[in-house]
């Protein structure tokens, strides 16, 4: 069977994001849930080292999704203007959810990803693939979050010195 000419697959995809708009963020990450995830950020990096940055996007934008820009490449964009790769001891990671592509990324700067290999970060974005399968909830970001701190914590434990704070911990809703 002959595939689709790719510029019917980005149409097709670009109308996906299109339809996708910020309002699906809203309403399966409301104000309440926004908060849960700040604090989960905030909590966990009393135990390590690292600094962690959650962005939730509804969708691509359009010419972005037309001309084929995968979630990982998003990801990549948003590490940069985030400046995930600006901490001390570079050991910042990204957890990216593009809710159009049903998409889970996570970029993990050098200082960490020299020490967790990549199918640790593949599992815990499957935790939240699988949770969205059943509905978009907190729930299985949560998890993943929790999974994040743990492995930030065995590899780049607090050393119980009070330390400033790099990024923020809210959330980016895009």
């Amino acid at each position: 069977m002959a595939s689709k000419p790719r510029h019917h697959r980005g149409a097709r995809r670009a109308l996906a994001h299109l339809l996708t708009t910020p309002l699906r963020a809203r309403r399966a990450f409301p104000a309440a849930d926004l908060h849960k995830l700040e604090a989960a950020v905030r909590d966990g990096e009393q135990r390590h080292r690292g600094e962690v940055r959650v962005v939730i996007e509804s969708a691509l934008p359009v010419r972005d999704a037309w001309a084929g820009v995968t979630p990982r490449q998003r990801a990549r964009t948003l590490f940069g203007l985030l400046e995930v790769w600006n901490t001390r001891e570079h050991v910042g990671v990204l957890l990216y959810i593009n809710l159009a592509d049903h998409a889970v990324e996570i970029l993990a700067d050098h200082g960490i990803a020299a020490k967790v290999d990549a199918q640790a970060w593949r599992a815990i974005c499957e935790t939240i693939t699988r949770g969205f399968a059943q509905r978009v909830t907190i729930a299985p970001v949560l998890d993943a979050l929790a999974q994040i701190n743990d492995l930030l914590a065995a590899h780049v434990p607090s050393d119980g010195t009070p330390r400033a704070n790099e990024l923020s911990d809210r959330p980016v809703v895009l």
